[in-house]
C-alpha cells in the first residue's frame, strides 16, 4: 500500500509541477476579454501584493512558424523580461541557449530590418527542421491593411533557444518571444493579454484570488491554475482515492489470515485454555492474551512491511527503475513520493483492521467451557 500510494503520489506532484509550470499559479485578466492597457502599473501592483512571489505580463498569439523544412500553428507567447524570472517559466525549461537573448534583437546586415530572438520547443523544432542560430518566418493572422487589402503580418526571428518542458503538448505548441517583440508582432502596443503570478501556497489560490479581486475591482477576473487543469487535477485525485479504497480492501483480506492463525491456534490450545481457566484464569484474561498475540502478528507485520515499502519506493525514485517511454507520458520514468501523512495512515488503518480481527477468535477461548474441553483428555 505505501508502495503503490507513493506512486500515484509521484505522478500526481510531478504532473502537476509540469503544469503548474506551464499555467502558473494565478491569472489577473479582464472580465470583457480586451487587452489589458497600462500593464506595468498592474504587474508593480501585484509585485507587492501580500502572497504573491511574482508577477509578470505576457501577451498570447496563435500564429504559423515556418522553419526550414516545415511549418506548424503555434501559441506564441510573450515574456515580460523585466519582470521577476520566478514568474516567467522559460527559464525554467530552456535547455539549449540563452532565454536572455530575447531581449537583445538583431540587424540585419544586407536588408537593415529588424530580427528578434526566439525560444522554440524541443519538439516543435524537430518538427519543423530548425536549431539554433537559424532563421524562421511567423505568420500572425492578425492582419494590416494595405494597398491591396488586409494582409498579415509577418517577421523573421532568430532562434535563440530550445526549450524543454516533459509535456509533449508544450514542447510542440508553444514558443516564446519577448513582449516587446509579440507586441510588434500583434501590432498593440503597450498591453498584455493577462499578468500571471506564482503565489507562496498553490493549495491557497482562491482564497488569494478573492483578495486580488477586492483590491483591483469588478472590472478583472482570475484564473487559478485549479480551474485551468480542473479535469485533469480531478483525475489523478479520484484515482488515488480509489487506488487507497482498493488497497485497504486488500488489506482486510489479509486480516483474515490473523483470524485464520488465531482460530487454529485456538483450537490447538484448547487443553491449555482448560487448564488456565481450572487454575484461575478469568476469561478476560484469556480474551487479552490472544489479542495481544494478533496485534503482535499486525505490529510485527506492519514495521516489516513499512521499512519494505518506504525503502524500495525510495531506491525506485532515486535510481529512476521503472522507464517509462518517450513522447507517451509526460513523465521519462514513474516517480514514487513517500509522505509521512500516507505512512501513518497505512499503519493506522492496518493496526485497526488487525485489531478487529483478533475479536472474534480471543472472543471463542474466552468463552471456552473448561470442563467440556477436559471431558476426554
Amino acid at each position: 500500500m505505501i508502495l503503490v500510494l507513493a506512486m500515484m503520489s509521484g505522478f500526481r506532484e510531478d504532473f502537476q509541477a509540469k503544469l503548474l509550470s506551464g499555467t502558473l499559479d494565478l491569472n489577473l485578466l479582464r472580465k470583457d476579454g480586451r487587452p489589458l492597457e497600462g500593464y506595468k502599473d498592474l504587474e508593480a501592483r501585484l509585485n507587492s501584493f501580500p502572497h504573491v512571489r511574482a508577477a509578470s505580463a505576457t501577451l498570447y498569439q496563435k500564429v504559423l512558424i515556418q522553419g526550414k523544412q516545415d511549418s506548424d500553428g503555434v501559441f506564441l507567447k510573450g515574456v515580460d523580461l523585466d519582470a521577476p524570472r520566478l514568474a516567467n517559466e522559460v527559464f525554467q525549461f530552456t535547455i539549449n541557449g540563452d532565454p536572455n537573448n530575447l531581449a537583445q534583437p538583431e540587424v540585419d546586415p544586407d536588408t537593415g530590418a529588424r530580427i528578434d530572438q526566439i525560444v522554440i520547443g524541443h519538439d516543435l523544432a524537430e518538427e519543423i527542421g530548425s536549431k539554433i542560430g537559424d532563421i524562421v518566418t511567423v505568420i500572425s493572422p492578425q492582419g494590416h491593411l494595405t494597398p491591396m487589402g488586409m494582409a498579415p503580418r509577418y517577421r523573421d526571428f532568430r532562434v535563440s533557444g530550445i526549450f524543454r518542458s516533459g509535456l509533449p503538448e508544450y514542447d510542440s505548441n508553444w514558443a516564446y518571444i519577448s513582449l516587446e517583440a509579440a507586441q510588434r508582432l500583434s501590432g498593440k502596443d503597450n498591453v498584455a493579454s493577462l499578468i500571471q503570478m506564482k503565489v507562496d501556497d498553490i493549495y491557497k489560490v482562491k482564497e488569494i484570488g478573492r483578495d486580488v479581486l477586492a483590491a483591483f475591482g469588478t472590472d478583472y477576473e482570475v484564473r487559478d491554475w485549479q480551474e485551468l487543469n480542473a479535469p485533469i487535477y480531478s483525475a489523478l485525485s479520484y484515482e488515488k482515492l480509489l487506488s487507497s479504497i482498493a488497497l485497504l480492501i486488500v488489506i482486510g483480506i489479509a486480516a483474515l489470515n490473523i483470524i485464520t492463525v488465531l482460530i487454529m491456534m485456538v483450537m490447538e490450545k484448547h487443553r491449555d485454555i482448560a487448564i488456565l481457566k481450572s487454575m484461575g484464569a478469568t476469561s478476560r484474561s484469556v480474551l487479552s492474551i490472544f489479542v495481544v498475540e494478533g496485534l503482535l502478528i499486525s505490529v510485527v507485520g506492519t514495521l516489516i512491511g513499512v521499512a519494505l515499502g518506504w525503502g524500495l519506493a525510495n531506491l525506485a525514485n532515486s535510481k529512476q527503475l521503472i522507464k517509462l517511454p518517450g513522447g507517451v507520458y509526460s513523465l521519462s520514468y514513474v516517480p514514487f513520493h513517500t509522505h509521512s501523512a500516507d505512512i501513518a495512515l497505512v499503519v493506522t488503518a492496518t493496526i485497526i483492521i488487525s485489531l478487529l480481527s483478533t475479536i472474534y477468535p480471543s472472543l471463542n477461548a474466552a468463552r471456552l467451557d473448561p470442563i467440556e474441553a477436559l471431558r476426554y483428555e
